[in-house]
């Protein structure tokens, strides 16, 4: 008698093929539960690391934006005190009328700061601004923003203008601009400032080295760190 069982079920019982569908499904569950504990042993081991080392596996976020790892509180620099993050009306400002106190620091590092805003007449750059290049001077008020955000602010003071030293200061900053602002800057007494989250540095010339031991230390290290985030 014809039969379309496969060579190796013939002469097999119902009962026994059965049987042997049983196993197969069982090794089938039991290789998923041991690629599962591998999977989960391998997370859990991640998770510990990341408590042990700073800056370890952790990064610097968990799960939904939640920051994991902030404020780099030694580094090349020293940590400027801090002044808050409120946000301030649009349009006022810290270093002018108004009754509110100087920043810290030009570029300022900390202190209060206008809130999330469009583009407009009034504030060309939205708050924060979008990362990348300006050719224009921003304010204070929406920088430290960006740097609330754990962005990197890299600004230049050329009055008889300096090309070469632009264009360093931009190659400094990873393809698409991602957390990186870079603008010019009026009002400091240095040619160029890096900024981060309570933490400034002002050279009088290029140093490619500091500036990229800065960035190591204080890059997406702020109180509401959003690495990659297009604003």
């Amino acid at each position: 008698m014809a039969t379309t069982r496969p060579e190796r079920r013939r002469g097999m019982s119902k009962g026994q093929i059965r049987a042997e569908r049983r196993q197969r499904s069982e090794r089938r569950k039991s290789r998923r539960r041991k690629i599962y504990f591998s999977v989960g042993g391998f997370i859990g081991l991640a998770f510990i690391v990341s408590l042990l080392v700073p800056g370890g596996l952790s990064g610097r976020h968990g799960g939904s934006g939640q920051v994991v790892n902030t404020l780099n509180t030694g580094g090349p620099v020293a940590i400027e005190s801090d002044q808050g993050r409120n946000h301030i009306t649009i349009g006022a400002r810290y270093n002018g009328p108004g009754g509110l106190p100087a920043y810290n620091t030009l570029p300022a590092t900390t202190g209060g700061h206008w809130g999330v805003t469009s583009p407009s007449a009034e504030v060309p750059s939205g708050v924060p601004a979008r990362w990348g290049p300006s050719d224009v001077e921003l304010p204070d008020e929406v920088l430290v923003h960006n740097l609330e955000h754990g962005g990197i602010g890299i600004h230049y003071n050329c009055p008889d203008g300096c090309l070469e030293t632009v264009q360093q200061l931009t190659d400094l900053a990873p393809r698409g601009f991602s957390q990186f602002v870079i603008s010019p800057y009026t009002a400091m007494g240095s040619k160029i400032a890096i900024t981060a989250w309570r933490h400034i540095l002002y050279l009088d010339e290029f140093d490619e080295v500091k500036l990229q031991e800065f960035i190591d230390e204080y890059l997406d290290r702020a109180p509401e760190s959003v690495p990659g985030n297009l604003f």
